[in-house]
């Protein structure tokens, strides 16, 4: 094992989990996984604490029984995340091993709710930085930090669309009678979910035979629901959480994207997976959004929260057919280029090799640090 790579239980349904679920058979490096947080079935602060301490020391004992030349862990910003895996840090540099560290959030507003001294104590001499939007990556700047800094993707797994002939899905989602906008998050109410029932019920006017697939659970899908009854509208269904083929075949019969958020997102893997479907999406430029998505070719970004715009531009991927054809092509393309999990593992590995690489002379590698101006490997390829 040259990799050792910190992250949470892989039958968690949260963002961390599911990255690392999609890299398992990507690696070519001997790369071995590290379970760290809650555990299914933990209940009680007594359960928790014994989990934690078992934890660290299970981590050292593997530190000290195995070949393992790099430890990758993967916090979020929240507090009980960001001092767990700190504290793992801290032994694997006492035990000499480089680090690096995925922050698997966007939320530079939380990363100066953690403090300067508590995260230079922590997080200061990790090797590599790895982020999900340009504004992470400022701020870590903007307090001195000179390691390098790369930005990544949420990915989609390269089996789930073997087989998928986007010609072919286009002119079926072009001939369908009646076409579905799709909805993919958790419910609540700052994901967007009532914007694009206000724009759906905006555009059911004109068309009447448009529908809404709203995927996914959460604390507000009582409330939608209710909302749906109360205005009398048709052909919305709540499927609740999904995966799997059923998830697979709601990418494929969904005419387009819909995901209206004012939620701090790092970046949303629904966006990734719908662009890899080659669906346009209808969204809003937060987190690592902004940091790729292109209005007007990806598909349609607004600052505006308003239903009657979200509505419009929906009504615009309606009414163009070749503008619909074209973002669907290039959305698909640029899924293939970037959010494959093949690619994303040989981005990671170059990450690791050049921390493990020793100079010809047999000393101890250094850490080298990126000249100003110049990009990472994992930012190039975006």
């Amino acid at each position: 094992m040259k990799v050792l790579i910190l992250h949470t239980d892989p039958r968690d349904m949260g963002g961390v989990a599911t990255f690392y679920r999609k890299l398992t058979d990507k690696f070519t490096l001997p790369v071995g996984h590290f379970v760290v947080g809650r555990r299914p079935g933990e209940r009680g602060l007594p359960a928790k604490a014994r989990r934690l301490l078992g934890d660290y020391g299970r981590f050292v004992r593997t530190l000290r029984e195995s070949p393992c030349e790099i430890v990758h862990a993967n916090p979020s910003l929240d507090r009980k995340s960001f001092l767990r895996d700190g504290l793992f840090l801290i032994l694997a540099r006492l035990a000499r091993k480089p680090t690096v560290v995925t922050f698997h959030q966007s939320q530079e507003a939380l990363l100066q709710r953690r403090g300067r001294w508590l995260f230079r104590r922590l997080y200061g001499k990790t090797n590599h930085f790895i982020v999900l939007s340009k504004s992470l990556e400022n701020a870590l700047r903007s307090w001195g930090f000179t390691q390098p800094v790369h930005r990544e993707v949420t990915l989609i797994d390269d089996a789930v669309l073997e087989g998928f002939q986007i010609q072919r899905a286009v002119d079926e989602r072009q001939r369908a009678p009646g076409r579905r906008i799709l909805f993919l998050s958790r419910l609540h109410r700052d994901k967007g979910i009532y914007e694009t029932l206000k724009a759906l019920s905006i555009l059911q006017t004109r068309y009447p035979d448009l529908g809404l697939v709203v995927a996914g659970d959460g604390n507000e899908l009582q409330g939608a629901q209710s909302f749906v009854r109360t205005r009398g509208m048709a052909n919305v269904e709540f499927t609740g959480y999904i995966r799997g083929e059923a998830l697979i075949s709601l990418f494929k019969s969904a005419y387009l994207y819909c995901l209206p958020t004012y939620y701090p997102e790092g970046l949303p893997s629904t966006v990734i997976e719908a662009m890899a479907f080659g669906l346009p999406v209808v969204t809003r430029p937060v987190g690592g959004i902004a940091d790729f998505f292109k209005n007007g070719e990806h598909g349609f970004s607004t600052t505006s929260r308003e239903p009657a715009v979200i509505a419009e531009l929906i009504e615009k991927l309606l009414t163009d057919e070749a503008l619909y054809r074209h973002i669907s092509s290039l959305n698909y393309k640029y899924g293939q280029k970037h959010f494959l999990a093949s690619r994303a593992a040989l981005r990671l590995e170059q990450i690791y090799t050049s921390l493990m690489t020793p100079p010809p002379d047999g000393s101890p590698t250094p850490l080298r640090k990126r000249a100003k101006g110049e990009e990472s490997s994992l930012t190039k390829a975006m």
